[in-house]
């Protein structure tokens, strides 16, 4: 039975490995795409708290040793039947995007890039086009984002570069949390809209040129002095999925320089959002040059690992792995779409998995997905989900369009961390109603007002 999980392990950790390096090889270079960001997803938070475990490592993890003891009860069997779903996993969502990368007339086809650098058709005429962005729509939503900025910063001003475990913890950080999404978004859709206007012409920097954009930076760094490490680091990765996308391709090197780099930088957040920030500013060659120093680096690094995966663990310890279910719990959190002012008693309606029968433990850090995916969907269903879910990201990506652009770019940015460790509410909150439907509303808004722009100037020229 150790040969067979074994087996099903490394294919589960291999598997994505070779599949992004089959990629690169095939495009001549990295692209940070769904594929890729799942991939990295699947990997950190699905396989390698196996992978882990059983090593002297982590000792002085405090919370290796309460894993460490549900570990060791979950049966060899239960481990097989977690890592053949793995793979049906993976497998589903590589086949969808594999089936929607058939080029169409409306699609940008794979040959049609060279040199790293993929060629967006029609650019010059799409932009006339009603699904494009109406820069005074998205002057509109911006001014209602800052609004709820201020007002819910306002709210928190005493608690900015304070304790992350007591700032999280006030009623308004939920709500600055879901204002700063929205400029993240509005932020993507400005950066779409200028690229275009631009005729896609090398035009990355100057699309990074607008308030929206500038405006999130200063956000961001309220957001990481408060705990909203990986919401930043999220955003981060949608501006590299639509430049490595749509612009150039990325070389090897510097992908791994960028990915590297990103490590440190969460981890040295991790540290001082903690109030260790001793440990990065003073005497760093004394503090982690020293004799394993490496150590104190992973533990920090891969507690991401313990305290999501904890979850999951503490699941598979007690509960069977269910075939096929109804997503009771994802479509009750759809009533977060609902303004509160609209349905003030909207919390009532939400269920967890308690209220299933389901007594899961749950660390800080978050609730690993894929126990979400299996008792919202159960094996098969969540299979059917990760195929649909990658064959509608893929054929996003291939429209040379405003709006689906800005919808893929969004949405893929959160598939590396928020959708492994926050399941629900990612798919329910970030995803659909700031990354779709958001843009959507935008879209309509942009036809009205084009279409008022229009008949004002008809009637302009009539009475000449």
């Amino acid at each position: 039975m150790n040969v067979v999980i074994t087996s099903l392990h490394i294919s589960a950790l291999m598997i994505p490995i070779i599949t992004l390096l089959i990629l690169w090889y095939q495009r001549r270079g990295i692209e940070i795409d769904h594929v890729f960001l799942f991939s990295a997803g699947f990997i950190f938070y699905l396989v390698l708290p196996y992978t882990l475990t059983g090593t002297d490592f982590f000792i002085h993890n405090h919370t290796y040793s309460a894993w460490q003891k549900v570990f060791n009860t979950i049966p060899a069997q239960t481990w097989v039947g977690y890592f053949t779903s793995l793979l049906l996993f993976y497998g589903s969502f590589i086949a969808g995007s594999w089936i929607a990368s058939k080029p169409s007339d409306s699609t940008v086809p794979s040959e049609h890039c060279r040199g790293g650098r993929l060629v967006l058709q029609k650019i010059k005429s799409l932009v006339i086009q009603a699904d494009g962005i109406h820069p005074a729509a998205l002057n509109v939503f911006f001014a209602a984002a800052i609004f709820f900025i201020v007002m819910f910063g306002y709210r928190l001003r005493d608690y900015f570069f304070y304790s992350y475990s007591k700032s999280t913890q006030i009623p308004a950080f939920s709500s600055f949390v879901a204002a700063a999404v929205l400029l993240i978004s509005l932020a993507i859709c400005a950066m779409v809209y200028r690229f275009y206007r631009q005729n896609g012409k090398r035009s990355f920097l100057r699309s990074l040129v607008h308030p929206a954009v500038i405006s999130y930076c200063i956000v961001a760094f309220l957001l990481v002095s408060m705990g909203g490490r990986v919401i930043v680091i999220s955003s981060l990765m949608m501006f590299m999925v639509f430049f490595s996308v749509y612009i150039r391709r990325l070389p090897l090197v510097f992908s791994f320089i960028f990915l590297f780099s990103l490590v440190l930088v969460s981890h040295s957040i991790l540290l001082w959002r903690f109030g260790q920030d001793a440990r990065i500013f003073v005497n760093p060659i004394q503090e982690y040059f020293k004799w394993r120093w490496w150590q104190g680096l992973g533990i920090n690094f891969f507690s991401e690992n313990f305290n999501v995966g904890y979850s999951l663990i503490d699941f598979l310890g007690k509960y069977s792995i269910p075939l096929l279910r109804f997503p009771i719990v994802l479509t009750r959190h759809l009533v977060g779409l609902v303004p509160s002012f609209v349905f003030p008693s909207k919390a009532s309606w939400v269920v967890d998995f308690s209220s299933l029968g389901y007594d899961i433990g749950s660390l800080s850090g978050g609730f690993n997905a894929y126990v979400s995916l299996v008792l919202n969907f159960g094996i098969v269903g969540a299979s059917l989900f990760l195929f649909g879910f990658s064959y509608a990201l893929q054929s996003l990506k291939q429209y040379a369009r405003p709006i689906p652009t800005v919808v893929y770019v969004l949405v893929s940015g959160w598939l590396a961390a928020e959708f492994f460790r926050d399941f629900e509410q990612t798919v329910i909150k970030e995803m659909l109603q700031f990354s779709v439907l958001m843009p959507l509303a935008l879209l309509v808004l942009s036809r009205i007002m084009k279409s008022y722009a229009s008949k004002n100037s008809s009637r302009d020229q009539l009475h000449l």
